[in-house]
């Protein structure tokens, strides 16, 4: 089934944002800052092809354990952009297509 439009509401800072996406269009944004025991950030990007929303994700962060970057990418079939109810809200079922984790404390150790 291909849409024009994809609109879906994500978490964001523990507060839902509804999204809206056409057919083609791509929307990133990220936030972060100092914390307590160093830094955190993180940055998504989602675009839509007309049947698929797809996630990119990643966070980069610092704290007492060391640095940790994660990524990944997610996706969502357009008919499954309002399957799961939470707080009254219906978000999307995404499907992780692949993580990816770097932990440079363990690198430093030889892990």
């Amino acid at each position: 089934m291909t849409k024009l439009q994809a609109r879906f509401w994500v978490d964001h800072k523990g507060s839902p944002v509804r999204i809206k996406l056409n057919k083609g269009q791509s929307l990133g944004h990220s936030y972060g800052g100092a914390t307590d025991e160093g830094y955190s950030r993180t940055s998504e990007e989602y675009s839509f092809d007309g049947r698929t929303v797809v996630c990119q994700w990643h966070t980069d962060g610092r704290d007492c354990d060391g640095r940790m970057i994660r990524s990944g990418e997610m996706l969502c079939r357009v008919d499954q952009l309002r399957e799961n109810l939470f707080d009254g809200y219906r978000y999307p079922r995404w499907y992780h297509r692949e993580a990816r984790q770097r932990d440079f404390s363990a690198e430093a150790m030889n892990y």
